[in-house]
């Protein structure tokens, strides 16, 4: 995946997922068929970093046995894309499968983005997607970004056989996606 991509998505894997990408709120790879991170009693954290940021993901799995989870998360623009910011930003972030929104508005880049996201459910696959936009300078041509990402996840509850309870450690890298987009001032 490029720094900079101007791409979009072609192919969407569902109806709701096509309106999602036709707001501009997911980032076009929302689309590829991503593998999911599974949150564990022995493994209740998450972190990735790429060129665009940091995401992390956290979930009490011991605390909640039994009942519906938070996933807390978290997501911080990284000091590259920052460096080519040259205004505030306003983002947004969804779900697929909760009736969960956040939206934080003419917040500054440096923001460290949290939220929680309420009632998942043990052994069901969900998506988390984010999106900020915010104006860009980038080597002297002016333009808004749109930085998105989306993250796949489900909570394994150590009892039920279930595919999550499968090793995921080699495809777990594509768990999380990010994607920033730059539309350039004609």
């Amino acid at each position: 995946m490029s720094f900079i991509s101007t791409r979009r998505a072609a192919a969407v894997s569902s109806a709701a997922l096509a309106a999602v990408l036709a707001l501009g709120v997911v980032p076009a790879n929302a689309a590829v068929n991503q593998a999911k991170h599974t949150f564990k009693l022995s493994d209740p954290d998450y972190k990735r970093t790429d060129r665009n940021g940091t995401f992390t993901g956290q979930v009490n799995m011991a605390g909640t046995v039994g009942r519906p989870a938070h996933m807390a998360w978290s997501f911080r623009i990284s000091p590259a894309v920052r460096a080519i910011a040259t205004g505030r930003m306003t983002c947004t972030a969804g779900h697929m499968q909760l009736p969960y929104h956040d939206r934080h508005t003419n917040v500054a880049v440096s923001y460290f983005w949290h939220s929680s996201v309420p009632n998942n459910r043990r052994n069901k696959e969900y998506t988390l997607y984010g999106s900020c936009k915010f104006r860009v300078n980038v080597g002297g041509r002016p333009g808004t970004a749109n930085l998105g990402f989306s993250f796949k996840y489900s909570l394994f509850d150590g009892i039920s056989r279930s595919s999550a309870a499968q090793d995921e450690t080699a495809v777990e890298d594509s768990s999380y996606a990010s994607e920033l987009d730059i539309a350039y001032d004609s």
